[in-house]
C-alpha cells in the first residue's frame, strides 16, 4: 500500500489508489470484491476443517468418555473464540475499516492500538475465571465422573494460554479491517498445520492424552502469532500501530466497545444457550451428549467458512460507509448471500443424506450414530439459513450497528433453551429438542433479514429492494 501523507487539518490521508488501497476495492465489482477478501479466509477454514476433523479424531481415539469430555469444553471455547474474533475483533475491524474508507488513518492506527490492550487484558481475566469456576460450569452442563475430570484438565490447558488466542485473534482483526485477507491466512493455515503435526506428538508421543491436545493448540498458535506482531507492529500494512497506547484515549475503546459489547454479548447469549442445550441434552444419556457435540462441531466448522465470507462483507460494509458509498452496500451483502447460502445448502443436504460422511469418521457406537442422523437430518436444512444471519450480523457490524442482531439473538435463545426442556422432560426425545434448534435458526434468520433490509431501505432509499428478494 503506498505510505500515507498528512493532510493540512493534521490527519493522515492515503496517496493515490493501488491494488490494496480501500479505493481499489470498492471500485472492484461486488461479487469480485467479497471473494477476493473472502477466498484466503475460506481457504483457512477449510484447512481448519481438516486440522479440526484429525484433531477430533485423535481425541475419538481415547473413548467415549473423552469425546464427550471435548463436547463439555467445546462450547465455552466457542464464546472465547468467537467473542473475540466476531465481537471485540469485529468492533476493531469494524472501527478500522469505516476510518481507513474515511481517509482517517491516524484513527484507524489509534483503534488497532486499543485493541490490542482489551484482548491481552481480556485474555488473562477469561484464563483465570476458567482456572477458577471452569469445573463448577462443567457440572452445571451435566458434566460428572470421569468426563467432567477429564474436561476440567483439559480446560485449565487449553484456557490458561487464552491471552495466545486473543492476541493472534485480534492481529487478524486488525489487518482485516485494513482489507488485507493475505497475512492472516499465511499464518492461520500455518498455525493449523502446526497443529495437525504436534497434537498427535503430544497427546501419544508424549502421553499427554486430552492434555497434551491443548497444549499442541497453544503452541501452534503462540509460533504463529510471532510473525503476525513482526508485520502488524513493523508498520508493514495500512497502519502502524505500537503493542499499546501510549495514552489511553476513550474515544478508540468507544468505537470497539460501540460494536464490540452488543456482538460479544450476542456471541456469548448464542454459546451459553449451546452450553445449556449441551446440558439438556446431556439428561437423554452419554450418546446424546457425544453426538451433540459431534454435530455442534461440525456446525462450527460449517461456520467457520462462512466467517470467511461474512468477515469480507463487514470489511467492505466498512470501508463503503466510510467512504460515503452506501449505495454499494446491498450489492456486498446481496452477493455474500447467494454465496453462502448456496455454500451452506448444499453441505445441509449432503449430510441430510449422508450423516455417517461426518459421525462415522470418529465412533462406530451404534447409539451415538443414531442420534447423529436424527440431528443432521433435522438440523441440516436449517444451515442456509444460519449461515444468511451470520453474513447480516457482520453487515450490521460494517455499518457500525450491533444492537438488532443484540435482540434478536437475546429473544431467540431463551425461546429455544424453554421449549427444549419441555421437549425433554416430555418425553419427547431428541428429535423434537433439534426441531426447536432448527425452528429457531429459521425463524431468527428472517427476521434479521428484515431488520437489515428496514435499515438498509432508511439509508439508501429503494436500493434494499434487491435484497430483500434474496432475503
Amino acid at each position: 500500500m503506498t505510505p500515507p501523507t498528512r493532510r493540512r487539518d493534521g490527519g493522515v490521508s492515503l496517496k493515490q489508489p493501488s491494488s490494496r488501497t480501500p479505493e481499489h476495492l470498492l471500485a472492484l465489482d461486488p461479487l469480485r470484491a467479497v471473494t477476493r477478501l473472502a477466498a484466503p479466509t475460506t481457504l483457512v477454514m477449510l484447512i481448519a476443517a481438516i486440522s479440526n476433523v484429525l484433531y477430533t479424531y485423535y481425541v475419538s481415539r481415547l473413548g467415549p468418555d473423552a469425546i464427550a469430555a471435548v463436547s463439555l469444553v467445546f462450547p465455552i471455547a466457542l464464546v472465547a473464540m468467537t467473542a473475540m474474533s466476531g465481537g471485540l475483533g469485529g468492533g476493531a475491524a469494524s472501527a478500522i475499516a469505516r476510518a481507513l474508507g474515511a481517509r482517517r488513518v491516524a484513527a484507524a492506527t489509534a483503534t488497532a492500538e486499543h485493541a490490542f490492550l482489551l484482548a491481552a487484558s481480556i485474555g488473562v481475566l477469561f484464563a483465570l475465571l476458567i482456572l477458577a469456576i471452569g469445573h463448577k460450569v462443567m457440572g452445571w452442563m451435566g458434566g460428572e465422573g470421569p468426563v467432567l475430570e477429564q474436561a476440567t484438565a483439559f480446560s485449565r490447558v487449553l484456557f490458561g494460554g487464552s491471552i495466545i488466542t486473543f492476541m493472534g485473534g485480534m492481529f487478524d482483526s486488525v489487518l482485516r479491517g485494513e482489507g488485507n485477507v493475505r497475512v492472516p491466512a499465511i499464518w492461520s493455515s500455518s498455525s493449523l498445520g502446526l497443529q495437525i503435526l504436534l497434537t498427535p506428538l503430544f497427546m501419544f508421543k508424549f502421553g499427554l492424552g486430552l492434555e497434551g491436545a491443548a497444549l499442541s493448540a497453544l503452541v501452534s498458535q503462540l509460533l504463529a502469532t510471532f510473525p503476525r506482531a513482526w508485520y502488524v507492529l513493523g508498520g508493514r500494512g495500512a497502519i502502524k500501530p505500537r503493542a499499546f497506547p501510549r495514552r489511553i484515549a476513550l474515544e478508540p475503546l468507544k468505537e470497539i466497545l460501540r460494536i464490540g459489547i452488543p456482538a460479544s454479548v450476542s456471541t456469548t447469549i448464542n454459546y451459553v444457550g449451546i452450553m445449556i442445550l449441551t446440558g439438556v441434552v446431556a439428561r437423554l444419556g452419554t450418546p446424546d451428549l457425544a453426538a451433540y457435540g459431534l454435530g455442534t462441531r461440525l456446525d462450527f466448522l460449517l461456520l467457520s467458512f462462512a466467517f470467511g465470507v461474512s468477515a469480507a462483507v463487514l470489511t467492505l460494509v466498512g470501508l463503503a460507509i466510510g467512504a460515503g458509498r452506501t449505495e454499494r452496500v446491498g450489492e456486498y451483502v446481496r452477493a455474500a448471500c447467494l454465496l453462502i447460502v448456496g455454500l451452506l445448502g448444499l453441505a445441509g443436504g449432503l449430510l441430510w443424506w449422508r450423516p455417517a460422511l461426518w459421525m462415522g469418521i470418529f465412533t462406530h457406537d451404534a447409539g451415538i450414530l443414531a442420534v447423529g442422523a436424527t440431528y443432521f437430518r433435522v438440523v441440516g436444512p436449517s444451515y442456509p439459513f444460519v449461515g444468511l444471519s451470520m453474513v447480516l450480523v457482520f453487515a450490521f457490524q460494517g455499518l457500525g450497528r450491533a444492537t438488532p442482531p443484540l435482540i434478536v439473538m437475546a429473544v431467540r435463545m431463551p425461546v429455544v433453551l424453554v421449549l427444549a426442556l419441555w421437549c425433554v422432560r416430555a418425553g419427547l426425545g431428541e428429535g423434537a429438542v433439534f426441531a426447536t434448534i432448527a425452528a429457531g435458526n429459521v425463524l431468527s434468520s428472517l427476521v434479521m433479514a428484515g431488520l437489515f433490509v428496514r435499515e438498509l431501505r432508511r439509508r439508501t432509499g429503494g436500493a434494499a429492494t434487491r435484497l430483500s428478494e434474496v432475503a
